[in-house]
């Protein structure tokens, strides 16, 4: 991974598809999501390409898949070359939204991963934040969506622990 790039998982069980969720601006910012492959039906609004069950089977023996899971009798993931791809396009590093179980995958194969957990104050964490909060790659972020202005705070302190300058109207 060039040392100049990051990469970054967002997570957590707050609803981040409006126009002014952090995710969205990081993209603006240079950041890259690379393509998802699923056996079934896509889980996230990422990009998405099918394979077979048993080419995912192929590909796992063969280490080509970087992180999955199993939702709904299919499996969702990505795949090295795609994030291998991603990276090397992106400005400033690679954006995965999604599950904890991709994001704690993530994090245990790449150090540098830094995970944002979106939650509701007082909600806990997912089981599989643990080794990640452990090793200091975890960053539970409480949103109240309703409170005005929260995805702006939010996005200025991801920027904040990122190390990267905020937008000046990233909205």
């Amino acid at each position: 991974m060039p040392n100049n790039k990051k990469v970054v998982c967002i997570t957590g069980s707050v609803w981040t598809g409006s126009r002014s969720a952090p995710r969205r601006m990081l993209v603006k910012d240079g950041f890259l999501r690379p393509t998802w492959f699923t056996t079934g039906r896509p889980l996230t609004d990422a990009e998405y390409h099918q394979v077979s069950v048993p080419r995912f089977h192929l590909e796992n023996a063969d280490k080509n898949i970087l992180v999955y899971t199993e939702y709904g009798g299919s499996f969702v993931g990505v795949m090295r070359e795609d994030y291998e791809s991603a990276m090397d396009n992106a400005e400033q590093g690679v954006l995965v939204v999604g599950p904890p179980e991709i994001a704690s995958q993530l994090a245990a194969a790449i150090p540098q991963t830094i995970i944002f957990s979106f939650k509701d104050p007082g909600m806990d964490l997912s089981e599989f934040d643990g080794e990640a909060h452990l090793r200091g790659q975890l960053h539970r972020i409480d949103v109240d969506v309703l409170e005005p202005g929260a995805w702006k705070t939010v996005y200025h302190s991801m920027m904040d622990i990122i190390g990267l300058p905020a937008s000046n109207n990233p909205f």
